[in-house]
């Protein structure tokens, strides 16, 4: 998927290989940044709604909550799956019925009638907002890997502790030998679902979906010779099996 091409990027430049096409520059949203909690805001319609949708970086997503318009109301629990498109724009889907999702910034812009999606019985077109739901301070607090697999497999290893410290570690792979890098870092929230981490005199953003946490990086900060171009990596949480509690070095 997307992600491991973005993460492939960043170990291509540290390990100083040549692979061309692995990524243009764009402003539009990556296919990633759906995934998360959303809850509504009234927004003044017609119809009252109090919703939180819950979309998952595999695809599926689940809309619970209640509706209240045109003398009934609903409460809802509905499974759904949503994709990427192209742009800022998504499709949720319900069945045999979908709907355009728009994302812009930490807001998602959703025009949705209910009985056309076969979640409940008004058959009214509205409007709805949803702004991403904050996540909590300690949210990033565990062990994070990427890895992108070809002829060999290059691996970015996260841990983040609860004091605020923590460490990032690099095993890169170049004509035949593997090299390994780790700094120590601090690690600070921001807002809703926004980090920032720093090693020595550089600093790193970051920003978590559901279980998918992207950190922007300058390689040649992290790695001397390498690209001075900001990359982002893309990394899922794991658990490390027992008995290796330690974070890897």
């Amino acid at each position: 998927m997307n992600g491991k091409l973005l993460f492939g990027v960043l170990m291509v430049l540290i390990a100083s290989m040549s692979i061309a096409g692995c990524i243009a520059a764009t402003t539009d949203t990556a296919p990633y940044e759906l995934a998360g909690t959303w809850v509504s805001v009234d927004s003044g319609s017609p119809v009252s709604y109090d919703l939180t949708l819950e979309c998952n970086e595999d695809g599926t997503a689940k809309l619970t909550g209640s509706i209240i318009g045109g003398g009934m109301s609903k409460n809802l629990n509905a499974n759904l799956n949503w994709e990427y498109v192209s742009g800022n724009q998504y499709v949720g889907k319900s069945g045999n019925s979908s709907l355009a999702i728009y994302l812009t910034g930490d807001t998602l812009t959703i025009t949705m009638n209910p009985k056309k999606m076969g979640i409940a019985d008004f058959d009214i077109d509205f409007e709805l907002t949803m702004n991403r739901l904050a996540t909590s301070p300690d949210a990033i607090v565990g062990l994070w890997n990427g890895t992108i697999d070809s002829d060999v497999s290059n691996e970015v290893m996260l841990d983040f502790l609860e004091d605020g410290n923590g460490s990032i570690s690099v095993i890169y792979y170049a004509a035949g030998t593997a090299t390994q890098e780790k700094k120590d870092i601090t690690w600070e929230y921001v807002n809703a679902n926004e980090y920032q981490a720093k090693y020595g005199s550089n600093s790193a953003s970051l920003e978590l979906y559901d279980d998918m946490l992207t950190i922007s990086i300058i390689p040649s900060t992290f790695i001397a010779g390498t690209s001075d171009s900001p990359i982002t990596v893309l990394t899922k949480s794991f658990i490390l099996p027992l008995p290796f509690i330690e974070s890897p070095v």
